[in-house]
């Protein structure tokens, strides 16, 4: 018992062991007007949603809500949130202030870089049990005492914290997968005609998504990636071949000659006339 007291503690969510003080907790119903954008300057907020639909705004980013979902914000964050629909949103906040996550500012949840809105779905349902057992421990005159309450916290926050890390990995290997998928998938069709639209919805995801993802795992977007390997496959024809250029523009997926020239000598640096004289030390070509 004692080095899995002592293991646990080392594995504490907060600097020291200093446990977060709650300043309250109450249930939340939102309409479709909701909340306009505000900040906590001296405290974090945890809500979780119950029921129905809604949208958040944190910091200018918007995402949409359902039940299990819950936000993080951290103190001084801007955020707002709102029903979407006719139904209302239900759902718990609290405040925390004296939090001091690992590694982290004071009163703040997570890192300012990552995701505050966790889409958990049934997988806060830990979560939402001891939101309800905190929610009844500060009403409870016989049980509403600071330490009751900043040990209750202390499970609240350090749940909702290993639930965010949980959900930034799984996005994150989502993330990769697809990123290799789309990959695996434009290496096999590059030469073909493709829009980002018909890329993702052979990908199944949006293309404003699939765009992000893909810069990310490759480092471009899937558009210069196309074009990198189109260049590649017509530097490998000017070197090995005496097909024409205009054959070699048609071959590597583009159809007008002066476009594929201009875009070889802008990802290049010279023409594809060029080029094969500097490959083949030649003198002359054909046309």
């Amino acid at each position: 018992m004692q080095d899995f007291i002592a293991q646990g503690m080392e594995r504490s969510s907060f600097e020291d062991n200093r446990l977060p003080l709650l300043l309250y907790i109450c249930s939340l119903e939102m309409d479709a007007v909701g909340q306009e954008m505000h900040s906590h300057p001296g405290y974090a907020e945890l809500m979780l949603v119950r029921s129905g639909t809604g949208i958040v705004n944190v910091d200018g980013q918007q995402e949409t809500l359902s039940a299990g979902d819950f936000v993080l914000c951290g103190a001084g964050e801007p955020h707002s949130y709102r029903a979407d629909g006719d139904q209302p949103m239900t759902g718990v906040s609290c405040g925390f202030t004296r939090l001091m996550c690992r590694g982290l500012e004071e009163n703040c949840f997570i890192a300012h870089q990552d995701q505050p809105v966790v889409h958990a779905g049934a997988g806060s349902e830990a979560l939402d049990v001891l939101l309800s057992v905190l929610e009844k421990a500060a009403l409870d005159p016989n049980t509403a005492s600071e330490e009751v309450c900043s040990y209750l916290s202390a499970a609240v926050v350090s749940v909702a914290l290993r639930i965010h890390r949980a959900a930034a990995e799984q996005a994150e290997q989502a993330h990769y997968e697809l990123g290799v998928r789309t990959r695996m998938y434009l290496d096999r069709h590059y030469l073909e005609p493709l829009t980002l639209d018909q890329l993702a919805q052979a990908m199944g995801v949006s293309k404003y998504h699939l765009d992000r993802v893909f810069a990310e795992s490759v480092g471009c977007s899937p558009v210069q990636y196309i074009i990198r390997r189109r260049m590649a496959r017509a530097q490998t024809l000017l070197a090995s071949t005496d097909q024409t250029v205009q054959h070699i523009a048609a071959q590597c997926g583009y159809s007008n000659y002066n476009y594929f020239t201009a875009l070889f000598r802008r990802t290049i640096g010279m023409t594809p006339r060029d080029y094969r004289k500097v490959v083949q030390g030649r003198t002359g070509h054909r046309n």
